[in-house]
């Protein structure tokens, strides 16, 4: 029984990484790729890291105490790392959510033990796409709920146990799984939790391995490009630069 978890918890994180080498073959590239399988988490996505790694944070600081009530902005997988999160540690976690979000991340967040609060979208926007200004009204009702019942906002964007949660865990995983022959590591940015992380320990161990954040074509924000389609946050910069 040594195996034996004592909380689904214990499961987030040591996801494998496997050979894309039938990919690498049929583009006729030198080298190995690998891919690092988050989805095998038990929320399904790398999110559990750092939805693990900011409510610790919050606890160490003190900025969250027993019971409290751990409210968040989300779209589905931060959320859901959330409620699985708090469902275990005993914290009542609010969901705020777009209506033009995915109905079945809401309902996998409620089934989790959330409560989740949908915004109506702005009059001119589409259904099922999320504009800028649905965004910010789902940050205004969030910041209403936090003030209102004095919770705790679990903001990925700002609190520094996202990054950290992957330098503590994606960073050293990769290392170890890839017996330190890495020369190159990329992640498409979201808060940019992930790639900040996880490139603060992989230069730590060696300061010549280049690392990529990967953005849409036509919203390449941090490579200094023009916006030209909608994005509905753009803060990863200000995560990569702790880096």
């Amino acid at each position: 029984m040594t195996d034996t978890l004592t909380s689904v918890l214990g499961a987030i994180g040591q996801t494998p990484l496997v050979r894309l080498d039938r990919v690498v073959a049929h583009h006729g590239c030198d080298g190995t790729i690998l891919a690092k399988l988050d989805y095998l988490n038990p929320g399904f996505s790398k999110k559990d890291r750092a939805a693990l790694g900011v409510i610790c944070e919050a606890e160490d600081t003190g900025s969250l105490v027993p019971g409290q009530t751990v409210v968040e902005l989300t779209s589905g997988n931060m959320g859901t790392g959330l409620a699985i999160v708090c469902a275990v540690k005993g914290y009542p976690f609010v969901a705020v959510m777009s209506k033009g979000n995915s109905t079945e991340r809401a309902r996998m967040m409620t089934a989790l033990g959330a409560e989740v609060i949908l915004v109506d979208q702005m009059p001119n926007s589409l259904p099922g796409q999320v504009s800028g200004a649905d965004l910010a009204a789902v940050d205004r009702e969030a910041q209403r709920i936090t003030k209102e019942r004095c919770a705790f906002r679990a903001d990925q964007f700002y609190h520094n146990g996202n990054p950290q949660a992957h330098k503590h865990t994606t960073g050293p995983e990769l290392w170890a799984q890839s017996g330190g022959n890495i020369n190159a590591f990329c992640d498409f940015v979201g808060s940019g939790g992930t790639l900040a992380g996880t490139t603060r320990y992989l230069r730590a161990q060696n300061p010549t391995v280049k690392c990529y954040p990967v953005e849409p074509k036509g919203a390449a924000v941090i490579a200094g490009k023009k916006q030209s389609i909608p994005i509905t946050r753009s803060k990863a910069a200000a995560t990569l630069c702790r880096t």
